[in-house]
C-alpha cells in the first residue's frame, strides 16, 4: 500500500543478525530461540496494509461514530491541502491529540475521505490487538506496539529495525503525542518514546526533508466521560476485548454533536520555536531537542483546538464554586469571555456563538439535555448548577481550553498575591509572583518563553483592571468592582490536588513514598476528607490524573525521596500552595461578592449590608 510490506527481509539483514547475536547473550537465549522470538516480535508489531480494506475500514468507522455524532466532519481543508503538497516531497508524521476510543479511526477518514494518499501507518496499543479487531486493525495499517519492552532487548531491537525499515521506504507514520487517553481534558505531556526512536531512524537512514503534523482531535461531547470520571475516582479501568468493543459501540445512543479535526503549521524535524525552555526540567524519555520538538507539537495542537459553547459554559458555571446561577449571570459572564475569543481571534467551533441571551439559553439547554447541568425553576427565577456528582465530567470540558486563557487567570492569581502581600504593588511585584506561579504549575502546562509570556500577562491585567499599578484603589477593590473571570475558574482543582499532596506528605513528616499506587489511594481517601471538611471546595481536585502532575512535581522538588529530611522542603512547598489557595479564594470572593452586589438590583446586599 505505501512501502511497508517486505518487513521480513529485516530478519535476514547481516546488521540485524549481528545485533541479534548479542540481544541473544544479553536475554539469555540461545541464536535459534532470539530468531525465534525475533519472529514473533516482528509478525506482533508489523503492520500488514491492503488498499482493499480501507474502504471496508472507513465504512466501519463511518458506522461507529455516526451512531452518536454528526456524519460529516468538520475538518480544516485548507490545511489539509498544503500538507498534500508538502506530501510531494517530504516524509510526513502526523502526531494527534487522544481523546477518545474514535480518535484513529476519526484521523484515518479525515484523511481518506477527502482523497489523502498514502494514509499512513498507525501506531496502537497492544491491548487493541484483540480477537477480530486485531487483524482488520493490522491490515488497514496498525502498528502494535507493546507498552514496555525496556527490559526485552531483542524486542527492542526488532521495534529499532523495523522503524529503520519504514523510514528508509519513506512511509508516513501516525501516534498520539500523549501516548494514552487524556481523561482530564487538558492536554498531557508528550510521550516521547516513538517520537525518539524515529529521530534517531531519520538520521540514521539520511532522510531529511520530514514534517512533524501536528492534529488536534475534539469532540462536542466524549462518550467514554462517565469511564473517565470512574478512573479518575481510582475505579478499575475496563478490559478491552471483543465484547467490549461491542459494548462500546452499541452503547453510544445519545447524540453528542461534531467531531472536528484540525491540523495545524508543521514543524521540520529539528525545528522548535515557541516553547519555553526552562519548562522542560524533569521531562523524561527524551534528549533535548526532541523534548523541545515534543512540546511544540503539543504547543501547536492547543494553539489549533477549537472553543466550543459547552467548554466556556462548563468554565463559568464551575467558577462560581457550586452556586447556582442565574440565566442573565450564565450569559453576561459568557458572552464576556465569547467576545475575548472574538477579539483575539481564537479558534472556535463552527456555530460557536455566545452573543445573545437565546443563544447561551439554546446552549445551557443543550447541557441540561446531556445531564451536565441541573435547573431549579419553582422560585422568582429559575437557576442552573453543576450538580456534585458531574463535576468531574464538567472539568474535562473546561480542561480543553483552559490554555487560551492561561495568561489571564495567571494574572488575575498574580494580582491576589498582590493585594495580599504587604508590600506596595506593581509591575515588577506582579511579575515575581506570576513566574512563582508558572513554576509552581511548570508541569500542567505549555508556556511560552519568558519574555513573550510576561508580555501577555502584563497586557491582561492591563486590560482587565486599567491603572491597576497607579494605587489610586485597592486591588481588593479593583476586583471586587470587576469581578475575575479565570484564576479562579481555571486553577483552583490543580491548587487543591496539590494541597491534598501537601498535606498528605506533611503527615508523613520524614518518611518517603515508595510504593506510589499506595500513596495515591492515601491521596484519595486524604482528599475525600478535605472535600467533607471544606478544607476544599472542587471535586474535580480529587482524581488520580491531577495527583500524577502533582506527585511529578514533587518528585522534582525531591519531597519524595529517601535520605535527609525532607521536611523543610515539604513544608516549603505547602507553603507555596497555601500562598496560591488564598490567592485564588480572594478572587473567588471578590467574584461572589461582585454578582452578589447585582442580585435583586442590590436590594437584599443592601439590607444585610457590607
Amino acid at each position: 500500500m505505501n512501502g511497508a510490506g517486505g518487513a521480513s527481509q529485516i530478519l535476514r539483514d547481516p546488521r540485524f543478525v549481528n545485533e541479534l547475536e548479542l540481544a541473544a547473550r544479553a536475554s539469555g537465549r540461545s541464536i535459534e530461540q532470539a530468531s525465534q522470538y525475533a519472529r514473533k516480535c516482528l509478525h506482533e508489531i508489523e503492520a500488514t496494509p491492503r488498499d482493499s480494506w480501507l474502504a471496508p475500514a472507513a465504512r466501519l468507522a463511518r458506522f461507529i461514530y455516526t451512531r452518536s455524532y454528526e456524519r460529516q466532519l468538520d475538518i480544516n481543508l485548507e490545511e489539509l491541502e498544503k500538507l498534500r503538497e508538502l506530501s510531494r516531497d517530504h516524509l510526513l508524521l502526523f502526531l494527534w491529540s487522544h481523546k477518545s476510543h474514535m480518535d484513529s479511526f476519526v484521523f484515518m477518514l479525515s484523511l481518506y475521505e477527502n482523497q489523502f494518499r498514502p494514509v499512513p501507518l498507525i501506531f496502537a496499543g497492544i491491548n487493541m490487538n484483540f480477537l477480530g479487531f486485531g487483524s482488520l486493525a493490522r491490515r488497514v495499517g496498525a502498528i502494535f506496539l507493546r507498552r514496555t519492552f525496556a527490559e526485552d532487548p531483542i524486542y527492542k531491537l526488532v521495534f529499532r529495525s523495523y522503524i529503520d525499515h519504514l523510514i528508509r521506504n519513506k512511509v508516513p507514520l501516525s501516534w498520539s503525542i500523549e501516548g494514552t487517553r487524556s481523561r482530564t481534558g487538558k492536554l498531557s505531556p508528550p510521550k516521547l518514546g516513538i517520537l525518539n526512536w524515529v529521530t534517531e531512524s531519520c538520521r540514521k537512514e539520511q532522510v531529511d526533508k520530514v514534517l512533524l503534523v501536528p492534529v488536534s482531535i475534539a469532540f462536542d461531547r466524549i462518550a467514554e466521560i462517565d469511564d473517565y470520571v470512574a478512573i479518575q475516582r481510582g475505579e478499575p479501568k475496563r478490559k478491552e476485548s471483543l465484547g467490549w468493543f461491542f459494548n462500546y459501540i452499541f452503547g453510544m445512543k445519545q447524540p453528542y454533536g461534531r467531531i472536528y479535526v484540525r491540523f495545524a503549521p508543521p514543524l521540520a524535524l529539528g525545528e522548535a520555536t515557541s516553547l519555553s525552555p526552562e519548562m522542560t526540567d524533569g521531562t523524561q524519555g527524551g534528549s533535548g531537542e526532541v523534548t523541545r520538538m515534543g512540546f511544540e507539537v503539543c504547543t501547536r495542537i492547543e494553539q489549533v483546538t477549537p472553543i466550543k459553547s459547552a467548554d466556556v459554559l462548563t468554565m463559568v458555571l464551575l467558577g462560581a464554586n457550586g452556586r447556582a446561577l442565574t440565566a442573565n449571570e450564565i450569559y453576561r459572564q459568557a458572552t464576556d469571555i465569547a467576545g475575548d475569543v472574538r477579539q483575539r481571534k481564537l479558534p472556535a467551533a463552527s456555530g460557536f456563538s455566545l452573543e445573545s441571551e437565546e443563544q447561551v439559553s439554546a446552549a445551557v439547554l443543550a447541557l441540561q439535555g446531556s445531564g451536565l447541568v441541573r435547573g431549579f425553576d419553582r422560585a422568582s427565577e429559575p437557576v442552573y448548577y453543576i450538580p456534585r456528582e458531574k463535576r468531574l465530567a464538567a472539568a474535562y470540558y473546561r480542561n480543553t481550553i483552559t490554555h487560551f486563557f492561561l495568561e489571564a487567570a495567571l494574572a488575575e492569581i498574580g494580582l491576589a498575591c498582590c493585594a495580599l502581600d504587604i508590600d506596595a504593588p506593581g509591575p515588577a511585584q506582579l511579575e515575581r509572583q506570576v513566574l512563582d506561579l508558572r513554576d509552581l504549575f511548570k508541569f500542567e502546562f505549555f508556556y511560552k518563553p519568558t519574555a513573550a509570556f510576561l508580555q501577555d500577562v502584563r497586557e491582561a491585567a492591563q486590560q482587565r483592571y486599567p491603572g491597576w499599578a497607579d494605587g489610586e484603589r485597592s486591588l481588593q477593590t479593583l476586583l471586587r468592582e470587576k469581578p475575575p473571570r479565570f484564576g479562579h475558574a481555571i486553577l483552583r482543582s490543580i491548587t487543591e490536588s496539590y494541597l491534598v499532596i501537601a498535606a498528605t506528605l506533611l503527615d508523613r513528616e520524614t518518611a518517603p513514598v515508595v510504593d506510589r499506587k499506595r500513596f495515591v489511594v492515601r491521596l484519595m481517601a486524604q482528599g475525600e476528607q478535605m472535600l467533607l471538611r471544606r478544607t476544599i471546595t472542587c471535586e474535580s481536585s480529587v482524581s488520580q490524573d491531577m495527583f500524577a502532575t502533582g506527585l511529578r512535581l514533587a518528585d522534582h522538588l525531591q519531597l519524595l525521596q529517601p535520605g535527609g529530611d525532607p521536611r523543610p522542603a515539604r513544608e516549603a512547598f505547602a507553603a507555596r500552595v497555601v500562598k496560591a489557595l488564598s490567592a485564588i479564594n480572594l478572587l473567588q470572593r471578590s467574584y461572589d461578592a461582585a454578582w452578589f452586589a447585582q442580585l435583586s438590583s442590590g436590594k437584599i446586599a443592601n439590607l444585610l449590608g457590607p
